[in-house]
Parts: structure tokens; C-alpha cells; sequence
């Protein structure tokens, strides 16, 4: 199988954003099993479909409602700051136009729900229960169908540089099984353990082995599935969580941020300093996702729109599905 990233090396600049190249939008509802054939013994290859995936922490988002029991202490927004979060995430999302969004810091399905009611063109979506205290998970908004999801919140593991350490994520690991264009796709929505004292550090690098491994496993039990892990590593490229993930050589995975300037790769800003820790990482090698013969599609979203909603911004990225 091959998917191959449609890159020009571009930030989508706000004033900008998705006006300068072709819409590579499939449209509502496209996708989903087509195998390129029409019933015969030979079957003829499906021709190649771009889908463009979006990752962001939208940083907070709660809506107006006592609606998570689980959770003590329950944030619960106004209605007026929940209706102005909705229409500046919304704002966000219908501009970058999205077949396929991952978010994190989202309340609960409801939350969910209301996003897609408003963008419309979103039949597939799901919300984890992971294990945050505060009750922010991962949600996904497809125009495909999603044919399974699977929660790794409860599962434990070691980092390697601690055995004697046990963690479970900070929040989820969400496992999306998709079938486009006749191919399948796994998503795993990310959002590791924010920075903090030493102990964070080693859980951040807990999570990203074991998500390593989960990623792994998934082309193990079928070599021409497309892996895709991607949300907010709360790691930069050069740190140890992101280097367990990405792996080495031969079995090194692809990284759509190094596709960005250095002088624009950045997703967030930490104390003054800009960090690209928002990234979308492929399971095949860098050379076969890149074809320069097609127009740019790798970009970070800056500019006050994102800004007044999120302390993130939304990578973005489009895949060639073959």
C-alpha cells in the first residue's frame, strides 16, 4: 500500500488560509469502501484520493452543562462563553475544511456533537473516556465511516529507562480503524502528559514507547495499513518521547512537521519560546510520502482567529489515499 503526502512545505498563514490552492476536499460523504473494480476477477486500483486530516488542541472546551458525572468538580462554561468557544472553534474548522479532524481537550460527546451540528458534513464522530481528572478527551469528526475504536486508557506499561515504573496514559490513546478508498487507516489520537516535574517526564516517555508499540502492532497485523499517530505530543521533535516514537532506522517513521520551515515549524508557544509539539507521524519512511509534483498541503494555522480560542494550532496535512 502506499499513502503519499501531498507537500509543498508551506505555514498556512491566517490571512491566507486555503485560498491559494485547489480544494482537495472529497466531499461530503466520499470515501468509504470503494475498491476501484466492477465486480470482475480483475479488479482495476482505485484511483487516488486526497484526504486532508486536522489535529488541535482546542484547549479547554466545555460546554454549559452538568453532564459528566463521573467527573467531581465539573468546569461548566457559561452559555455565553460556550456559545463564543463554539463559534471561534467552528470558525477554525470550517476554514481549514477537514475529511478528517482529531481534537483534544474536548469535554465529552457533547461537545462533539455540537462542533459537527454546526460544521454539518460530519456523520462519523466518537469521543474517548480517557483518564483525566479535569474530564478533557479526544475526539474525532470524520467524513468517512469509522469501521472500529478502540481505548487503551486502562492498559499499563513501563518506560524502558524504568521498569520499576508503572503508568497508564494521562488521558487516551484513540485508536480509529477507517477504510478509504478501499484501503485501511488507523488513526491514533494522541494528547500525552502535559510537561511538569520528573515524574511527567518519564510518563510523557512511558506513553510515547508504548503508543510506539501500538503503532507497530498495528502494521504487524496488517502490512498495508496506513498508521497515522497524531495530536499533541507535548514533546518537541528533539526530545526523548518523540524520538522513541518516531523510531530509528529501518523501522523509522515519517514526520509531517520536518516537511515546515524551521523558522515556522511551531505549534504553541512555552514560555516565549516557539515549539512545534502538535505533529502527525506516519508509519512508512519520509521518501515515499513525498511527491513535490503536487501543490502544497502541509501547514500550521497561526493568526489571531486560532489564538482567541486556543493556545495551539492546528496542524494540517493531506494524504494521497492509494
Amino acid at each position: 500500500m502506499r499513502l503519499r503526502l501531498l507537500v509543498g512545505l508551506t505555514v498556512l498563514l491566517e490571512a491566507s488560509a486555503c485560498g491559494g490552492g485547489p480544494n482537495l476536499n472529497p466531499g461530503n460523504g466520499a470515501g468509504g469502501s470503494s475498491n476501484g473494480g466492477s465486480g470482475g476477477a480483475t479488479q482495476e486500483a482505485a484511483a487516488p484520493l486526497p484526504v486532508r486530516i486536522v489535529n488541535w488542541n482546542v484547549r479547554n472546551f466545555f460546554n454549559n452543562k452538568v453532564d459528566s458525572p463521573d467527573i467531581q468538580g465539573e468546569t461548566v462554561l457559561s452559555t455565553t462563553d460556550y456559545s463564543q468557544k463554539l463559534g471561534q472553534v467552528t470558525a477554525v474548522l470550517s476554514k481549514l475544511d477537514p475529511d478528517i479532524a482529531v481534537l483534544e481537550e474536548i469535554e465529552n460527546e457533547n461537545v462533539t456533537d455540537a462542533i459537527a451540528t454546526k460544521l454539518g458534513g460530519y456523520p462519523d464522530r466518537a469521543t474517548t473516556q480517557g483518564n483525566d481528572p479535569r474530564g478533557i478527551d479526544i475526539a474525532i469528526l470524520s467524513r468517512f465511516p469509522i469501521d472500529k475504536i478502540v481505548s487503551h486508557k486502562d492498559e499499563f506499561f513501563s518506560p524502558s529507562t524504568d521498569p520499576t515504573r508503572t503508568f497508564i496514559y494521562a488521558r487516551d490513546v484513540m485508536e480509529v480503524h477507517l477504510t478509504i478508498n478501499g484501503r485501511h487507516v488507523v488513526l491514533l489520537g494522541v494528547h500525552f502528559k502535559a510537561k511538569g516535574d520528573a515524574t511527567s517526564q518519564l510518563k510523557r516517555l512511558a506513553e510515547a514507547q508504548h503508543t510506539r508499540k501500538l503503532a507497530l502492532q498495528m502494521g504487524y497485523d496488517d502490512s498495508s495499513a496506513a498508521v497515522i499517530v497524531l495530536g499533541d505530543f507535548n514533546s518537541t521533535p528533539d526530545a526523548a518521547p518523540m524520538k522513541a516514537l518516531v523510531g530509528a532506522p529501518p523501522a523509522q517513521y515519517a514526520t509531517v512537521g520536518d516537511l515546515i520551515p524551521k523558522n515556522q515549524r511551531y505549534s504553541t508557544v512555552y514560555s516565549g519560546k516557539p515549539e512545534l509539539i502538535d505533529n502527525q507521524v506516519m508509519n512508512e519512511p519520509a521518501g515515499s510520502l513525498i511527491d513535490s509534483a503536487y501543490p502544497a498541503s502541509v501547514s500550521i494555522l497561526h493568526g489571531a482567529t486560532v489564538h482567541a480560542t486556543s493556545d495551539h494550532d492546528p496542524v494540517v496535512a493531506t494524504y494521497d489515499v492509494n
